[in-house]
């Protein structure tokens, strides 16, 4: 997991080709990162979302086993909840998708805000869209990037 500003996405560069690509773009269009971009089909892409937040009560912890998130807040706050997946329960498992759900307890939370990028990869169990206070909506980039075959 990293979380840390915008401006020092280059830091990062040099882990994995394709996540590279993805940060490099970012850290270009950090301004506008709306709607649906493929930066290399199905490895390498991201989306734009508007939603309310919700309580911790009402989300849930996602992972999976080969593609790492990428996650920049544009509009608005939200908390979110990291653990290593060998410390929650699976509740659903879809590994068709890359996608399991699963609950237990938080290790860390930060608060995503503007300006600032959370990279989790795979192991790294996230929940999304807890509220700052109460629910408000937000909007956020997700880049989607395959680092394991």
């Amino acid at each position: 997991m990293i979380f840390d500003k915008l401006t020092n996405i280059p830091r990062y560069l040099g882990m994995n080709p394709k996540l590279d690509l993805a940060l490099n773009y970012i850290f270009a269009h950090q301004d506008a990162l709306e709607g649906h971009v493929e930066l290399l089909g199905a490895d390498v892409y991201g989306n734009s979302f508007t939603y309310e937040t919700v309580t911790e009560a009402d989300t849930f912890f996602e992972a999976h086993a080969k593609f790492a998130d990428i996650q920049i807040m544009t509009e608005g706050t939200e908390f979110v909840d990291v653990s290593d997946i060998d410390l929650l329960n699976v509740d659903e498992a879809h590994p068709d998708r890359d996608f399991w759900a699963l609950s237990g307890p938080a290790q860390l939370r930060v608060r995503l805000e503007p300006g600032w990028f959370l990279l989790v990869l795979p192991g790294n169990a996230h929940k999304l869209k807890i509220q700052d206070g109460n629910a408000a909506a937000v909007t956020k980039a997700v880049f989607k990037v395959k680092v394991l075959e």
